[in-house]
């Protein structure tokens, strides 16, 4: 696992990079090598998720001026979750599992994009002059551990031309 690189970005992250899934440089995604920060990935790389490991199939990098993003403060949604604050698109979607999935939805467990958890203390909402932002692709979507939370992966879109 080396430092990823600037790769390619897709025409729609392109024209809104912060349009749908993206975590921010720093944050530790869990690996089958542990706790790693999420610019160390690579594709092949062997990812926990909550459906067991799978290969990294993408990563997707954007570097964004005037970033819009959303933190998360530490062990805000939990005992530490996250374990640090952590930086995430506003429509980043995070697996939540408290009494906020059951005041919103009227179940234990929900899915929702982080800027519906923002409560303007503890998750809330950045403008930072530069942020580096991650989106992971599997061949399938799934559910990763990163900052010790659970936060949704897309599958890798294969274009034909």
């Amino acid at each position: 696992m080396s430092q990823a690189t600037d790769g390619q970005v897709s025409a729609q992250a392109a024209a809104n990079p912060t349009n749908g899934h993206g975590i921010a440089m720093g944050t530790q995604v869990m690996t089958l090598d542990g706790a790693l920060p999420v610019e160390y990935l690579s594709p092949g790389d062997r990812i926990l998720t909550r459906g067991g490991t799978r290969r990294l199939a993408a990563i997707e990098v954007a570097v964004i001026h005037n970033a819009a993003l959303i933190r998360i403060c530490a062990s805000t949604l939990g005992h530490d979750k996250p374990a640090d604050d952590l930086l995430v698109s506003p429509d980043q979607p995070i697996w939540i599992r408290d009494w906020r999935a059951k005041a919103l939805f009227g179940s234990d467990t929900a899915m929702i994009a982080a800027k519906r958890l923002a409560d303007g203390q503890y998750i809330h909402g950045v403008c930072l002059p530069e942020a580096r932002l991650y989106r992971l692709r599997f061949e399938q979507p799934c559910v990763i551990y990163a900052g010790n939370l659970e936060l949704a992966c897309e599958a890798e879109v294969a274009f034909t031309a």
